[in-house]
């Protein structure tokens, strides 16, 4: 062979011997980054967190917060504690029966079910401690009814009867609470007496703002008395 001959086949032995070693470089070897990020297990999905636990409340100015630091009332404390999102329907002066000026409890229905939270709770009210019993008895039934067929047949709902005060009698608590505890009963839903539970002891100048309502301390007495109502309610 000539030598320029030569010389050609050793150029083009070089070019494909750089071709195949090009070719080996450019692949990714099993176990690399490339792979890894691609996921150890190329069939898992990634999944989405699970949204928060919702909790929405109606009542009157206990579930508003009144004598509470502004926007730290029992709603706001036992939402925290739980880590759950809350809607706050309280307005002061209302009841099941008592409309202040916003109407009743069953006024509030549709908003409380429009987010389809996780729990609702009904609370009170010492402001219906005038009413008939009877008539109390009947206005929950209905109210407690509505909101039972209305919400989600997921939701659960907690009915929490009013606390006793230093400027109620307990006599006037009482006939509230158990007008309110039989409608909660005939509907099939649970009933707290938080009166007789004592959550905020009417005797302990330590938990009032005022006669009719809790402070900071009465208000974080009420959210650690309804924290495992509410936390049981999921579990069952």
């Amino acid at each position: 062979m000539s030598r320029p001959a030569a010389l050609v086949w050793h150029v083009l032995a070089l070019l494909l011997l750089l071709a195949l070693l090009g070719g080996c470089a450019g692949q990714a070897p099993a176990g690399s980054e490339a792979e890894q990020q691609a996921g150890s297990d190329p069939g898992s999905a990634t999944t989405e967190a699970d949204p928060p636990t919702s909790v929405t409340f109606i009542g009157d100015s206990w579930t508003y917060g009144v004598g509470a630091t502004t926007g730290h009332g029992y709603v706001d404390r036992v939402a925290g504690q739980l880590g759950w999102d809350y809607e706050n329907l309280g307005i002061s002066g209302t009841g099941y029966v008592a409309p202040a000026g916003d109407g009743p409890f069953r006024e509030r229905i549709g908003r409380a079910v429009a987010g389809h939270p996780d729990v609702i709770v009904v609370q009170g009210s010492l402001n219906d401690q005038a009413v008939d019993p009877a008539t109390l008895a009947a206005q929950a039934l209905d109210t407690l009814t509505q909101l039972h067929e209305q919400a989600d047949p997921d939701t659960e709902i907690l009915v929490m009867g009013a606390s006793y005060t230093p400027g109620t009698t307990d006599a006037a608590i009482d006939a509230v609470n158990g007008a309110v505890g039989r409608a909660a009963e005939a509907v099939g839903l649970p009933f707290a007496d938080p009166a007789q539970e004592n959550w905020t002891d009417r005797h302990d100048p330590e938990v009032w703002a005022d006669s009719l309502h809790p402070d900071d301390t009465g208000h974080q007495r009420l959210a650690d008395g309804l924290a495992p109502l509410l936390e049981d309610l999921l579990d069952d």
